[in-house]
């Protein structure tokens, strides 16, 4: 049985910056769709991170 962790799988949060690159967006546009109620966060410390789940769902969301 192997414990060795799978470097594959995704990480289950994005940083804003990793977010802004993926939809070709700035961060303050996130800032603003955020504080909108557009997309939900989790904060890590004081760190503002974004559950791949929420945004797979936005993504879903945007394509109907």
């Amino acid at each position: 049985m192997s414990t060795a962790k799978d470097t594959n799988t995704p990480s289950p949060f994005l940083t804003p910056a990793d977010l802004a690159a993926r939809w070709k967006v700035t961060p303050m546009t996130l800032r603003r769709w955020r504080k909108a109620g557009k997309i939900k966060t989790s904060f890590l410390g004081r760190g503002v991170r974004f559950a791949l789940s929420e945004v797979e769902r936005f993504e879903r969301e945007a394509q109907a």
